[in-house]
């Protein structure tokens, strides 16, 4: 879907910079979005006052909150070196 393309495209543009998330990455996430809010799509489609243009944003601003939960979740855990070394100062 062209809609969801072009969200991806957007995003991972916006976010290229911080590596966060990547085209293929963006696309597979808003094909779930999609699928997984079908109502959405309908009521988008279905009028003529919203179209692709609301369901090309709606869209956009969901794949924005799943990238940085997802960014928020991992900036709270350790990298395995991180984690090694406090380990090995414990003596462990």
């Amino acid at each position: 879907m062209k809609v969801a393309q072009r969200a991806a495209y957007r995003l991972s543009e916006d976010y290229s910079d911080t590596r966060t998330i990547e085209f293929d990455d963006a696309y597979q996430e808003a094909l779930i979005i999609l699928a997984s809010r079908p109502g959405m799509v309908r009521e988008c489609l279905a009028s003529a006052d919203l179209g692709y243009g609301v369901l090309y944003t709606r869209l956009h601003q969901h794949l924005v909150k799943v990238v940085r939960t997802d960014a928020k979740h991992r900036s709270n855990t350790k990298s395995w070196e991180v984690n090694q070394a406090q380990l090995e100062a414990q003596g462990y």
